[in-house]
């Protein structure tokens, strides 16, 4: 064999140096601007400090990432096929949604659910563009981490201090513990769900090749994680919890990360949640005795008749409450603007069929990119099931479906739950399937009369 076609060979034959574009960017405005957005949205910095609800922080952060993207040097790389599959249709997605407020019931309100949507799009197209190498997205995902933990601990903290102050259990259990008193993580069953979403991601996580450090961090927070599901009071968020572990078992039955996982889901419901939670879900068995419950089920008829008489364009984004107050509120046992308390009634009854089927085909490209993600990963490297990359698209498929089963009973389609899902997704996706750099001999004249090989990287 020839040395040219020796060395003209894959990854694994590769000296270290090539793994790597060689002029990586890791700090610049647009990251900044990003990090600083996701500061603002997970500690809501307008709600703890009002001097600060004038400058709109939120808006500046994601100017200057706007700002920072636009002066920033960018290559000719393509972006591999699934991710721009999904980028159409997101943008369909909210042509439909801009369709679907045109003809709403109550204009105003369906408005303000339409910016809601487009801007946790510009947030994904922000995400996506920005977070660009392996480096970029694992700070975010930290930043990301700390800041749920954040939260979590908080959430601990206040239901044992609640209960040390003479709090009975059932009040806790029944009116729930949330992250704080304004803002999508307020309510017990909101943050609940944030919880099922980054539960996973982190349990996972801990599997990779990295470090001790970071193990350790890693499974500690998943143990906070999963104790916050436990006493914030949330009954959807077990339902949650438990269809993360029971995924992750049914799909790798015998990985140790998906039985593990399942092990400290099982021990913390049985030996850990609070004796009034227990309580609580076996009156939810019982819905008809259940005043939450069957109130929640009357919600869910009424949505139903609603997408009845509105199958194809619903009655307009956040126009649910106010529409079946007016006219689907017949024997209702609690009169007030209610919402639907379950994202599917939400997205029937708002957007009817005509955005609901792009929002189920965004779910459905969001597995499969994740899936296409592990093929690229296992490709370039046998040993990669433990890859971060590879325990990071196994954990997003797990936290998709844990905000899947625990958000039935929530209404949460205009939170940042599923848009920061399908953005890392998409990001983690581009990284995988970046083109892999290669080695090949080029023949360099070093004078008159003699020629020397140089090894030089590629990429294929």
């Amino acid at each position: 064999m020839s040395r040219a076609v020796q060395f003209e060979t894959t990854l694994d034959s590769v000296p270290a140096a090539w793994e790597r574009p060689a002029r990586e960017r890791r700090w610049d405005l647009a990251f900044v601007g990003l990090l600083f957005y996701l500061l603002v949205e997970y500690t809501r910095l307008s709600a703890m400090y009002p001097v600060l609800a004038p400058l709109q922080v939120g808006k500046i952060a994601v100017a200057l990432g706007i700002v920072g993207w636009i002066l920033a040097p960018r290559g000719i790389a393509r972006r591999p096929p699934a991710a721009l599959w999904m980028d159409r249709l997101l943008l369909l997605f909210l042509i439909s949604v801009l369709f679907v407020t045109l003809l709403a019931v109550h204009s105003d309100r369906a408005w303000t659910g339409f910016f809601d949507i487009l801007r946790w799009l510009v947030i994904y197209f922000l995400i996506t563009r920005v977070l660009t190498n392996d480096w970029r997205l694992r700070v975010f995902l930290l930043l990301l981490l700390l800041l749920n933990l954040k939260m979590a601990q908080f959430v601990v903290r206040s239901y044992l201090m609640l209960l040390a102050s003479g709090v009975p259990g059932w009040a806790l259990a029944k009116f729930g513990v949330g992250a704080g008193s304004t803002g999508f993580f307020s309510n017990a069953s909101d943050f609940g769900v944030g919880m099922c979403v980054i539960f996973p991601v982190a349990g996972y996580l801990f599997f990779a090749r990295e470090s001790k450090l970071i193990r350790m961090m890693l499974f500690a927070s998943t143990l906070i994680f999963l104790a916050a599901i436990l006493v914030c009071g949330s009954r959807g968020a077990l339902v949650g919890a438990l269809a993360s572990g029971a995924a992750a078992l049914f799909r790798n039955p015998k990985k140790s990360a998906a039985l593990m996982m399942v092990v400290i889901v099982v021990i913390g419901v049985i030996y850990f949640l609070p004796e009034a939670s227990k309580d609580r879900v076996e009156s939810g068995m019982n819905w008809e005795q259940d005043g939450t419950a069957s109130h929640r089920i009357y919600l869910w008829k009424q949505g139903l008749k609603m997408f009845r008489d509105y199958p194809i364009f619903g009655v307009g984004p956040h126009n649910y409450p106010i529409v079946r107050f007016e006219h689907y509120n017949e024997n209702d046992p609690h009169p007030g603007p209610f919402v639907s308390h379950s994202v599917y009634i939400e997205a029937l009854t708002e957007l009817g069929l005509v955005g609901l089927v792009p929002l189920i085909l965004l779910f459905v490209l969001f597995f499969r990119q994740n899936a296409l993600t592990r093929k690229h990963i296992l490709a370039t490297d046998p040993d990669g099931k433990q890859s971060f990359f590879y325990c990071l698209a196994l954990g997003l498929d797990l936290g998709m479906i844990g905000f899947m089963a625990s958000a039935a009973f929530v209404s949460v389609l205009y939170y940042p739950h599923i848009w920061i899902l399908l953005s890392l997704s998409t990001s983690l996706h581009t990284i995988a399937a970046r083109p892999k750099p290669v080695a090949r001999i080029e023949k360099v004249r070093v004078d008159e009369t003699s020629e020397e090989e140089f090894l030089v990287p590629t990429t294929r």
